[in-house]
């Protein structure tokens, strides 16, 4: 029998709507399948939550549905969002058949919501929602503009005096300073000026987009273009799939003064903020290329990314060694090193990078020490499940989709997954394998990313050199100590070296904050990055613990579609419907 997705979402949608709106939490829950999920950003409660099972769901709602007032719901017309047949397994390969999902808004208390659902059949036939996304889209009356007129006053006023006054009033008096011109400090600006919140921003290198040039000079995006969008900005159609960082350095740049971004570059926060609990504003003094800044805003904005400071691991006798030893964000390419004896520490993305570069730059022998386990796929297939989910849907609407997905059930569709994964790569594993590489091959690359940050790298040449023995491994072990050209590890094995580059990540942003801060207000809040019990990303884009203060950070996607969450929270704040 031939389905109709549009009358089975429309049936759905109409029973789950009726009871939300009678208050009928019972019926409510009835709709949705016993281990079903419920994501809310900002409709129940003022922040994001991922409940499971019908226990969790009962719970929630029973205590937030009423103050809530959802009502008026309707399927989503637009496209995209129209209800379809199997829309959980075209996005995303899943074990489920005959899904049904669809896309709806409804009103509620502050404003307009947005949700999605995917339903699939019991054993009686009934259909049920295996999980369903509510979403506040936008505040009444505050709602999120895309463009202005642009003519001023009648044609009376021309712009560059329009955008300087604009400027100059929210240098004197900004709302929100956000900390951080990297591609999450540029996204939450723009998203805040499109929601009328006056923000400036605040840059310690000297150039927008330095941060990108300072990095490796091979260092590409490590997945098409499209994921990696900024607000309001798709790339020129013309730009190679794979961004290399001079060409994003360069965008960022642009970005900002297409944006009308305000923007401090040279400039930092000195340490000593402090924030008044009864006006609800920080005391904060900028170095802004030399000349200290007073500010108050209410909100400060730390959008340095999840990581902080390198990440230097202890070796003993560090001073007898007698070559460099270059930590990945100091490392500019792998013409120094021609002829040495390397020792790259470390076995993810930038490892994998950085092996490949040294070992075509003529470095005489290459050694990756991978520490634990690493998580590897050819990048060819990370292409073709981007361009399954971007490739022929609107950014913003793709990015819609994926946050109806609650990271607990990309990660158990993940997890069905596995099994295909690994037989279809099996001599691919199997070679890296026998040159003493250590693979994960039980999780899920969602669960490596959100947990860690780290864990996995995009093949784009490297397995091949692991595989020929051009870069030779060293699996399960630390640097123990140095001597002058010997590496001595924890298992007592000793290696010749002229040079180690350390690609050991980065600290937590949030400890490397304790010199601003201070110890009594960075542990008010929570850690930044991993998961929290519910499956969220734990102390980003919501709040933090510690009133006015906020964590922006992670990948391109992320940043971009969550900070319409941090906006409306902000301009909730702002507007005195959300107290901290």
């Amino acid at each position: 029998m031939t389905l109709d997705p549009t009358e089975i979402a429309s049936s759905w949608l109409q029973s789950y709507a009726a009871f939300l709106t009678s208050g009928d939490v019972k019926g409510a829950v009835s709709c949705l399948q016993d281990t079903s999920f419920l994501r809310d950003f900002l409709v129940f409660t003022w922040n994001n939550r991922t409940l499971h099972g019908h226990e969790e769901i009962t719970t929630y709602l029973a205590n937030n549905l009423a103050h809530a007032s959802v009502a008026d719901f309707e399927l989503d017309t637009r496209p995209g969002l129209l209800p379809e047949i199997d829309g959980l397994n075209t996005r995303m390969v899943s074990s489920v058949a005959n899904t049904v999902s669809a896309g709806f808004t409804f009103g509620c208390k502050v404003g307009k919501g947005q949700g999605y659902f995917f339903l699939v059949p019991t054993d009686a036939g009934e259909w049920k929602a295996i999980s369903v996304m509510m979403q506040l889209a936008d505040i009444s009356g505050h709602e999120e503009w895309i463009q202005e007129e642009g003519a001023h006053e009648g044609h009376t006023l021309s712009w560059t005096d329009v955008n300087r006054e604009r400027r100059e009033t929210i240098e004197k008096d900004p709302y929100v300073l956000i900390v951080g011109a990297g591609h999450n400090g540029l996204n939450a600006a723009a998203r805040f000026k499109h929601l009328n919140i006056p923000s400036l921003v605040v840059e310690s290198n000297v150039r927008i987009g330095d941060n990108w040039r300072k990095r490796y000079p091979t260092l590409h995006l490590h997945v098409p273009k499209y994921y990696c969008e900024l607000l309001y900005h798709p790339y020129p159609a013309s730009w190679p799939l794979y961004i290399p960082r001079d060409k994003i350095a360069d965008w960022l740049e642009h970005y900002a003064q297409a944006e009308d971004l305000v923007v401090w570059t040279n400039s930092r926060p000195l340490p000593g903020p402090t924030y008044d609990r009864t006006s609800g504003r920080w005391t904060v003094v900028i170095d802004r290329g030399g000349k200290h800044v007073t500010l108050n805003p209410a909100h400060i904005v730390m959008a340095a990314g999840a990581l902080g400071a390198p990440n230097i691991p202890v070796m003993e006798n560090r001073d007898a060694f007698d070559g460099p030893i270059v930590h990945c964000a100091d490392y500019q390419g792998g013409k120094p090193f021609a002829g040495k004896r390397v020792v790259v520490v470390g076995a993810g993305n930038t490892s994998a990078d950085l092996c490949q570069d040294l070992s075509f730059h003529g470095a005489e022998s290459v050694t990756m020490v991978q520490r634990s386990s690493t998580m590897v796929v050819p990048i060819t297939l990370v292409e073709n499940e981007m361009e399954r989910w971007f490739r022929d849907t609107k950014t913003d609407t793709t990015d819609f989709l994926l946050m109806a997905k609650p990271i607990p059930l990309m990660q158990k569709m993940a997890e069905q997954n596995e099994t295909s994964l690994v037989e279809q790569l099996k001599e691919y594993y199997q070679s890296l394998r026998e040159a003493g590489f250590k693979l994960v091959t039980n999780k899920g690359l969602f669960t490596i990313f959100y947990a860690a940050y780290g864990g996995y790298f995009y093949d784009v040449g490297c397995v091949d050199l692991i595989r020929s023995g051009k870069v030779k491994v060293k699996q399960g072990v630390e640097i123990a100590r140095l001597e002058k050209n010997s590496v001595i590890f924890t298992d007592g094995s000793t290696i010749e070296a002229d040079a180690i580059v350390l690609a050991t990540s980065f600290r937590s942003i949030r400890d490397s904050l304790r010199g601003i801060f201070g110890d009594s207000v960075i542990d008010q809040t929570s850690p930044v990055w991993g998961l929290d019990h519910e499956g969220e990303l734990r102390g980003i884009y919501r709040p933090s613990g510690h009133p006015g203060l906020w964590f922006a950070a992670g990948e391109f996607y992320t940043s971009r579609s969550r900070t319409k969450q941090l906006a409306l929270e902000i301009k909730a704040v702002q507007l005195g419907l959300l107290k901290l």
